[in-house]
């Protein structure tokens, strides 16, 4: 009988076994002390490419080093490496990484840390669990663990003669940590990293690019592999000619693009905080001038997933004033905004009618409508609702807010109501307010708004100022600011149905009535 053709299956070759932490301690990986950047590549089985292999030189010759870069150069898959490389190649050594938030250490740098050790070519020693957020070699003398930075007193109590930190978004993270760590710091072989987008003027981030006895580096979007292979400069995105030099697939997709960073110059400008952190990779010309810091707003988003609230919304509504500009509605509950939708081309009725099934469909508590301008005509609609919590404000009128001496604080209600949000991001503050991830145009709109003192009161300037500088209203920054409107007048509901059904305003007459 004739045997069936076909294809043999390749039988799977069997993995090298994990080296024996014996095997670790009689030197295996001894060699690469020198050559973190081979060890990467023959033992990790990883490739760096060429400001990632200088970060790795840094720290091998340097005691405290400091790097600034844009988004997306990657950070973390450098991190990860740079942790493995120093944990195996000095015998009992205890390496520590740390990022602002809880959720940043364990989904991100040590999920990258778990994804290197994995497929690393040569199987490494130790114990990693697949969710743990420690690599031990031998207990706690020989380990690489990840610690929260909500707990300073975490940080004590290590020592060894070969000891790393390594502090990932290095601009996030409480002076009251880098205190901590400096304690660590005694041993003959210590290393301190931090790394991170140049988000905030302050600090020990900020400070280390200023102060002696720091290696510092630095990474524009301009200097990343998608940007030198083709030859792009700031330039082209002047010229907007950067498209014609992209002649054919990106070397390295998964870093910054040109197309993500091009974007950024078209709606935030060059001279946005944002732009300057995110795609300069330089600290932002911001500080005494911007309302709200661009790190608090960073800060806010990275502990949004983690902020738990309960309770009914308050809506904050800023009605467009035409052209391009958006209407927008934010939604929060106590010291998390839940959402913040746009919407182009809507009158007054229809938003009306927008703003009605939010509030219906999340049971908030307050309607907080900007009156001045269009605003009134949104608000002339849902007064014909007696079920919606209606709050009118004009941002332009006073503000009662007096010091001590009985002198104004703030020039007006739009000031009273963008400092308000300011104590709220404020990461020192009693409240710290939780933003949406990911919501680019949100972070922008924060960031832009600036104050003065000049004539005494706090000074807001004015939102066309804004506008010119932003290129764009910030609406979705507005929407935000209104849901810390003072209350004027005590609103009356009339409790509905949770069944009944969500009408647009203007299909309805005398509804309530």
């Amino acid at each position: 009988m004739k045997a069936k053709k076909g294809k043999t299956k390749a039988k799977p070759q069997a993995k090298a076994p994990k080296l024996k932490q014996e095997e670790i301690e009689d030197g295996a990986f001894e060699e690469y002390q020198e050559d973190p950047v081979k060890m990467v590549r023959e033992v990790l089985g990883s490739a760096l490419w060429s400001h990632q292999k200088t970060l790795f030189e840094y720290v091998r010759d340097n005691p405290r080093v400091s790097w600034r870069s844009c988004h997306g150069i990657g950070k973390s898959f450098g991190v990860a490496r740079l942790v493995l490389w120093f944990l195996f190649s000095f015998e009992y050594s205890i390496v520590i990484t740390t990022s602002p938030t809880w959720r940043q250490v364990e989904k991100i740098v040590w999920k990258e840390i778990r994804s290197a050790y994995a497929n690393a070519k040569i199987p490494l020693g130790g114990n990693l669990a697949p969710k743990a957020t420690q690599l031990s070699i031998d207990g706690d003398e020989w380990t690489a663990m990840g610690l929260s930075t909500n707990m300073p007193d975490r940080f004590q109590g290590f020592h060894a003669e070969n000891l790393m930190v390594v502090v990932d978004e290095a601009a996030g993270v409480k002076e009251d940590i880098f205190e901590a760590v400096e304690g660590v710091l005694t041993s003959e072989h210590c290393r301190l990293v931090l790394i991170g987008n140049p988000t905030d003027i302050g600090g020990t981030f900020y400070r280390s690019f200023r102060e002696p006895g720091w290696k510092t580096g630095a990474t524009s979007a301009f200097d990343t592999p998608n940007f030198t292979h083709f030859g792009i400069t700031e330039e082209d995105f002047k010229n907007n000619t950067w498209k014609e030099k992209i002649t054919g697939p990106l070397p390295a997709p998964w870093l910054i693009t040109p197309a993500w960073a091009y974007d950024k110059w078209v709606r935030w400008g060059k001279h946005h905080p944002a732009y300057s952190a995110r795609v300069d990779g330089v600290f932002p010309e911001q500080g005494e001038y911007n309302v709200i810091p661009l790190s608090w707003i960073e800060r806010a988003q990275n502990i949004w997933e983690e902020t738990e609230v309960t309770g009914q919304p308050v809506l904050g509504v800023d009605v467009a004033r035409g052209g391009m500009d958006r209407s927008a509605i934010a939604i929060r509950v106590d010291n998390k905004v839940l959402k913040v939708l746009a919407f182009h081309g809507l009158d007054t009725q229809e938003l009306a009618g927008e703003v009605i099934r939010v509030c219906r469909e999340v049971d908030a508590r307050l309607v907080n409508v900007e009156i001045d301008g269009l605003g009134a005509g949104v608000a002339d609609e849902l007064k014909k609702h007696r079920d919606i919590p209606l709050n009118e404000v004009t941002v332009g009128s006073g503000s009662d807010v007096v010091d001590a001496k009985g002198n104004r604080v703030y020039g007006n209600l739009r000031a009273q109501m963008w400092w308000a949000l300011r104590n709220a991001l404020d990461p020192k503050g009693d409240m710290q307010l939780a933003l949406p991830p990911d919501d680019d145009e949100l972070l922008a709109d924060l960031a832009a708004p600036h104050y003065n003192y000049k004539s005494g009161p706090i000074q807001i300037e004015k939102k066309e100022d804004t506008k010119d500088r932003l290129g764009r209203s910030p609406d979705e920054g507005d929407a935000v600011m209104l849901t810390f409107a003072p209350i004027k007048k005590p609103q009356h509901r009339l409790v509905i149905p949770r069944g009944a059904p969500v009408t647009p305003a203007w299909m309805i007459q005398g509804y309530g009535h």
